[in-house]
């Protein structure tokens, strides 16, 4: 009886251990240069793919291939003048002029758009809308001075609300 429980035992450490998946078996993704990527006759949608050339990781969407990870420059440094693009979505504006500019806003920024702005020079920076509305409680849209920081949020179309360190 007691062979038996030990055997069982045994066999039981067996087959768990065998369940537990290694490093080599969690999740391969295939590794291609970009011409056998586009090569790959009906890949199935979701199918991912490294791509050599660019070293980027790419998913199928059913109709194309698709690069997962979009890198930009998260801080852009201005300083003068400058019109939203979509581009700009998340990122952080600092502005350094000596002389006063202006940011406008344009429509067509997709509901949920955000950047921050930062005024890191002596100009002050003035929000203006281009096709848009743009609102604070309490109606202060250039800010305030030396290191003022300033959150632009797309809250509806073609609607931002901007908060922070405003004066009018």
């Amino acid at each position: 009886m007691r062979k038996l429980f030990y055997i069982i035992n045994f066999l039981l450490c067996i087959a768990v251990h065998t369940q537990n998946p290694q490093a080599e078996e969690l999740v391969k993704i295939h590794s291609v240069t970009s011409t056998k990527m586009n090569a790959i006759t009906s890949p199935i949608e979701g199918t991912l793919t490294f791509n050599l050339d660019d070293q980027h990781t790419y998913q199928y969407s059913g109709t194309k291939w698709q690069r997962l990870v979009v890198e930009k420059d998260i801080i852009k440094p201005l300083t003068g003048n400058y019109t939203l693009t979509a581009d700009d979505d998340k990122c952080v504006l600092t502005f350094n002029s000596n002389t006063d500019v202006s940011l406008r806003v344009p429509k067509g920024l997709p509901i949920g758009y955000n950047v921050s702005i930062y005024q890191i020079g002596k100009g002050r920076v003035t929000i203006i809308g281009s096709g848009t509305t743009i609102r604070n409680r309490s109606l202060r849209y250039t800010t305030a001075g030396l290191d003022a920081a300033v959150g632009i949020l797309c809250t509806g179309t073609n609607t931002f609300h901007v908060s922070g360190d405003l004066k009018r």
